[in-house]
């Protein structure tokens, strides 16, 4: 139909520890939640908790929201096609989702805000990635 505007949806993660607002997440379609192992860093005055990891499908104006929220030194990562979209609070880079190569502007980026490497690998499945490797537990 003339004038509708064709909404572009991404599958992503995003983790409620690192929104302003967790309960952004409730207005949001979630395809699946997994909660970390206990002593994850929660903040910067060194408490540590779980992290809890959302699932989510997501068109432009919920990504603009995701990021609005986003604390600093947490990012949410998001994929279609061969496109992944890292969101942090002040930056968003486009990369090809299976060219790890392209990733070293979103990477450089989160290490910049003092993240872990380990934390930026940005699985574009069901998986946590490192997490996994951690202990992650579902």
């Amino acid at each position: 139909m003339a004038g509708e505007r064709s909404e572009l949806r991404w599958r992503g993660v995003v983790i409620a520890e690192g929104l302003r607002d967790p309960a952004l997440i409730n207005g949001m379609h979630v395809v699946g939640a997994q909660i970390s192992r206990d002593g994850m860093p929660i903040d910067d005055d060194g408490a540590t908790g779980r992290w809890h990891l959302y699932w989510v499908d997501a068109g432009p104006d919920e990504l603009d929201l995701i990021q609005a929220e986003t604390v600093h030194a947490w990012y949410s990562h998001f994929w279609t096609g061969n496109r992944l979209l890292v969101i942090y609070d002040d930056a968003r880079f486009e990369l090809t989702r299976d060219d790890p190569a392209s990733w070293a502007p979103a990477v450089s980026h989160g290490l910049g805000q003092g993240l872990l490497p380990e934390w930026l690998d940005f699985p574009t499945d069901d998986s946590t990635g490192t997490l996994d490797e951690g202990g992650a537990s579902g």
